[in-house]
């Protein structure tokens, strides 16, 4: 049986990854207890004492605004860590899949970036996950090197969540000035100018476990020429206000919403951040889609599921 090890698995997309994986092997995942990921010597102890056949790394330093000033923990989170994988990777002649990210572009033009696009991040989160993605390359080993954009889930801490949070704020600030007979002044500020593809994890998770389907029963020499970087995200592309705009209106539709707040869009400079974000963060996902087979689903699609899932989850407590 195929024996994987996945690190990250508490997170977002990690979650997704051990349910999913769970169907091609025998599925790992260490915890933070477990071991301390930002331990070198402790993770080449875990390395060497375990055997895997493939190696997932879902873990990351996330917190963009935060990697401005963390620099050194971003450092050996985004780049140390996938570092070591893929030196152990080589060792071993065993696959490693790696997540990155749509900020190691600079969101220049309005085309979506190949992945053969010159890197030029814009802030320190995708400085270090850039140095990340070079220290896979460099290794020599097998890898699927996933850049995706615009990560959420039902779960956890994301912009869909936030975003949801945020209505039911304005929902009680409106109840408040309607009972004190006060004009309603509640509005939600939401960046308009920055365009991506919202993506799902649970639906990435799937189509990863999809490619690694195909790739694990493929002789080496074959899945070998298959290594390299692929960008995989939802279909189509929307800004940050418009993403916001669909959450309101299908949590509306399903009645996690009372009502949609009202909303204004701005611009990146009036709603400015620690660290800057790109405004073009499209992706070119024509390489994944004709090497391996995939339909990509639309981001709308994605987001209804995601909702529905959360109206279950309201519903049963689950």
């Amino acid at each position: 049986m195929t024996k994987i090890c996945v690190f990250g698995g508490s997170g977002q997309l990690g979650r997704s990854l051990v349910r999913d994986l769970a169907v091609l092997g025998d599925v790992t995942a260490p915890t933070r207890q477990q071991l301390d990921l930002t331990n070198i010597a402790q993770l080449q102890q875990w390395l060497q004492q375990h055997e895997f056949d493939l190696l997932v790394n879902a873990a990351a330093m996330t917190q963009v605004d935060v990697a401005q000033t963390a620099v050194e923990l971003t450092l050996q989170l985004n780049h140390q860590l996938p570092a070591i994988l893929a030196a152990h990777a080589k060792a071993k002649n065993i696959w490693l899949v790696h997540f990155s990210t749509d900020y190691v572009f600079d969101g220049s033009g309005d085309m979506p970036w190949r992945e053969t696009d010159d890197c030029q991040p814009l802030q320190q989160y995708g400085i270090s996950k850039r140095a990340g993605e070079l220290a896979i390359q460099t290794s020599g080993c097998l890898h699927l090197l996933i850049r995706t954009s615009w990560l959420y889930d039902s779960d956890g801490q994301n912009f869909l969540l936030t975003m949801l949070q945020l209505a039911q704020a304005n929902q009680a600030s409106l109840a408040i000035e309607r009972q004190s007979q006060q004009p309603a002044t509640a509005m939600i500020k939401v960046v308009a100018d920055q365009i991506g593809a919202p993506t799902f994890a649970p639906v990435l998770s799937a189509q990863v476990t999809q490619i690694l389907s195909q790739l694990l029963v493929m002789p080496l020499l074959a899945a070998s020429k298959l290594s390299g970087i692929y960008h995989l995200c939802a279909a189509g592309h929307c800004s940050w206000f418009q993403f916001t705009e669909a959450i309101f209106q299908k949590a509306f539709d399903k009645g996690i919403l009372l009502n949609q707040p009202a909303l204004r869009a701005v611009s990146s400079l009036e709603f400015a951040r620690p660290a800057p974000r790109p405004k073009n963060s499209r992706l070119d996902t024509r390489k994944v889609q004709t090497t391996f087979a995939l339909e990509l689903t639309h981001w709308q699609q994605q987001l209804d599921q995601c909702l529905e899932l959360l109206k279950f989850s309201a519903k049963t407590g689950k």
